[in-house]
């Protein structure tokens, strides 16, 4: 009962989450919603599907029951990364909605309010519902644990039963696509003639050699191209190179750095801390009030302890301010106390013996004595598990870090919880995954230690901030267009940075973290040249400029020319090979033989027809297409593939006879096109939703 466990238990915790993302929400909706001057504009239009508009409010509702939902179910709120995600999937749902109700109305599909009943607590239970009340402990639905949850909702707070009724909302949707994709899947047919194709697609081999010429055993430098001919590739290839909308952008970053005296505020302000948690009764509740950090109050074991304090493992003590990762931290070890398992902390060698051979399991013990012995002669025990360990283990030594009673199989469990202090075991272990060899690095114990850990970042004031502010705008305010941007920014020393064909849905520019509203002033500035405000990031300031505005259709020759030069200088090979082999006549051999060492032959038995490439030749299908149309003992005239000139030889064609039924192999491609069915269809109906997409002017 995850779900409902959570929604029992956790609402206290995320209230301060709930509180904090509604203001966050009101806070960005005004800054950058439909009405901001800086993004949207008053449009409030997000996308349209099917012709219909869906309001960014809208799309922010849902949105928020979203990431209030991913916060419940997953006991943290999410990251930057997760909102992404989410967006997408709110997106995802409103196609589903507006996309598929008609096709639901045309075919009759509905949820009736006895089905929604039967689904949440009758006798066909929804899968989700079930893993919502699915006691994790013993792994058993029970559905009166449902009836009794419902029994007492309406006594539970308000959000919990907004959750819930959320929850049960969403059943609706996820059935009628069920009963959809069902009846669409029962549509499925496959006849005879198609499962007899398809088997002897699959089965249908053959014998072929093929003499290889690459194309650069041709110099390039005999081959010579023109922009012309270039251009004229382009366009009658113009479908090959069809691209999106993008932009180019030059900007300027102003980091924000904390200054010496940034770094002096904030020591000086945790020594201040100090002082008093030296004299603090409660540490846990102090370090946790006061330390930038989630883990302010640590539960150690004695080695532990010591990689923090070394000699001065004493009660009381306390290290710090030291700096670590960028933050000033502070530790007291504050309390030792007992927990009611016992633990130890050990590193192992495993071997494994194949149960299907029975010297296998001797030699292995044998193996393991050897190594076992050479340990106890001196060598070093990790360097032995990650030459001969074949446990996951073996990369860190064969460490297993700390573990408690319960955790390992028993053999293992006893043979290092009966060692009563640290080292080699002086015997192999055997247990159900193999034999072991076993060195204790601590003893079992059941003492905690309890630390308090008091973590200040080193971050910029608002002064230092206020200053690197103050510089960019200055900056800015003596720029008007690119020629002064790019003049100023050498005269000054500052690095231009640039990039090319940036999408409008790109989250992240370089190594800009959380750029994504640099992206955003890039898609709603229309003109070349001009610089933007300045854009405040995570940790610095930024300046841009628009460079370029690449329309969507065919790409720019100067931005594809490597590619299409590539291909054109092919084809001119291609024309000087053929010339060439054109005239020679005879076997493979003798053509080589005439042509030069620069003609390889190589050869593939059981080449089907569904593969797509050729050994040593790689990509090439219109090669294998052809093979599959030839006759035994037939050579073809040279053609062209992607990296050479091919002529082929069939040596030998198998005829496979007809199966006396294809119900078997039909089953099999039936289950198969049923499977992907759904996605076809989810793809058709996209294509014949008309669906744009604005949520780039928005997030």
């Amino acid at each position: 009962m995850s779900i409902i466990n959570t929604l029992r238990n956790k609402m206290g915790k995320f209230l301060v989450f709930v509180i904090g993302f509604s203001i966050a929400s009101f806070v960005l909706s005004d800054i950058l919603g439909p009405n901001s001057t800086l993004f949207g504009g008053n449009d409030t239009t997000i996308g349209t599907i099917k012709g219909e508009d869906v309001d960014y409010n809208s799309f922010q509702s849902l949105f928020e029951e979203f990431s209030y939902n991913f916060s419940i179910n997953n006991g943290t709120p999410p990251t930057s990364e997760d909102l992404v995600v989410i967006r997408e999937q709110v997106w995802e749902k409103l196609i589903q909605d507006i996309s598929f109700v008609n096709e639901y109305d045309n075919l009759g599909l509905e949820i009736t309010d006895l089905e929604l009943v039967d689904m949440v607590q009758g006798k066909n239970v929804h899968p989700l519902v079930q893993q919502a009340f699915t006691d994790p402990e013993v792994g058993i639905f029970d559905v009166e644990q449902v009836v009794i949850f419902l029994k007492n909702l309406s006594n539970q707070p308000s959000q919990q039963q907004q959750t819930w009724s959320s929850f049960e909302r969403n059943l609706i949707p996820i059935r009628l696509r069920n009963k959809y994709d069902n009846l669409i899947s029962k549509t499925t047919y496959l006849n005879t003639l198609e499962s007899k194709r398809e088997y002897f697609n699959a089965n249908q081999a053959i014998s072929l050699s093929y003499l290889h010429i690459p194309y650069y055993s041709i110099n390039d430098s005999l081959v010579s191209i023109s922009q012309n001919e270039l251009q004229s590739y382009l366009k009658k290839n113009k479908n090959e190179y069809f691209e999106e909308e993008s932009r180019s952008i030059k900007y300027v970053i102003f980091n924000v750095n904390p200054s010496s005296e940034d770094s002096l505020s904030i020591k000086n302000e945790i020594n201040r801390l100090k002082n008093i948690l030296s004299n603090s009764t409660n540490d846990s509740i102090f370090s946790s009030i006061n330390s930038d950090g989630f883990n302010s109050y640590l539960s150690l074991k004695k080695d532990q302890l010591d990689n923090i304090f070394g000699e001065y493992s004493v009660k009381g003590n306390m290290i710090g301010p030291i700096i670590e990762n960028d933050k000033y931290v502070l530790y007291k070890f504050s309390d030792i106390s007992s927990e009611k398992k016992y633990s130890a902390r050990a590193q192992h060698i495993l071997l494994k013996w194949n149960n299907l051979d029975l010297n296998s399991k001797v030699k292995v013990r044998i193996e393991a004595n050897r190594i076992l012995n050479l340990i106890k002669k001196g060598s070093n025990f990790q360097e032995m598990a990650r030459m001969y360990s074949e446990d996951g283990s073996a990369t860190n030594g064969g460490d297993l870090g700390w573990f408690s009673e319960g955790q390992m199989v028993k053999p293992f469990e006893e043979a290092v919880f009966s060692k009563t202090r640290p080292g080699l075991i002086n015997r192999i272990v055997e247990s159900e995954f193999g034999f072991h060899i076993i060195n204790v690095i601590s003893k079992k114990t059941n003492k905690i230690f309890k630390v308090s850990k008091i973590e200040k970042d080193i971050v910029p004031s608002d002064m230092t901030r206020n200053l690197s502010y103050r510089n960019a705008e200055i900056f800015r305010s003596e720029n008007s267009d690119l020629e002064d941007f790019l003049a100023s920014s050498n005269t000054t020393g500052l690095k231009i940075f640039s990039h090319n064909t940036i999408d409008k849905n790109d989250q992240k520019l370089g190594s800009l973290n959380n750029s994504r509203s640099l992206i955003m002033w890039l898609y709603s500035e229309e003109n070349i040249g001009k610089l933007s405000s300045v854009i405040e990031l995570d940790n610095s300031y930024v300046i841009a400029v628009l460079t370029d505005i690449n329309q969507e259709g065919t790409s720019k020759l100067e931005d594809v020319e490597n590619s299409i030069k590539r291909k054109v200088i092919n084809n001119k090979k291609f024309d000087l090979i053929n010339k060439d082999l054109i005239d020679l006549k005879g076997s493979l051999e003798e053509i080589s033989e005439s042509y030069g060492d620069k003609a390889n032959i190589y050869s593939m038995d059981n080449l089907l027809f569904n593969f797509n490439s050729l050994n040593n030749v790689g990509y090439a299908p219109n090669a294998v297409g052809i093979s599959f149309s030839m006759d035994e003992g037939e050579i073809t005239k040279p053609f062209f593939t992607d990296d050479g000139v091919v002529i082929l030889q069939i040596n030998s064609k198998e005829i496979l006879s007809p199966l006396d039924n294809y119900s078997s192999f039909s089953e099999q491609l039936l289950q198969a096109n049923k499977l992907a069915s759904p996605l076809k269809l989810d793809k058709a109906i996209k294509e014949f939703s008309d669906i744009k997409d604005y949520r780039y002017k928005f997030f």
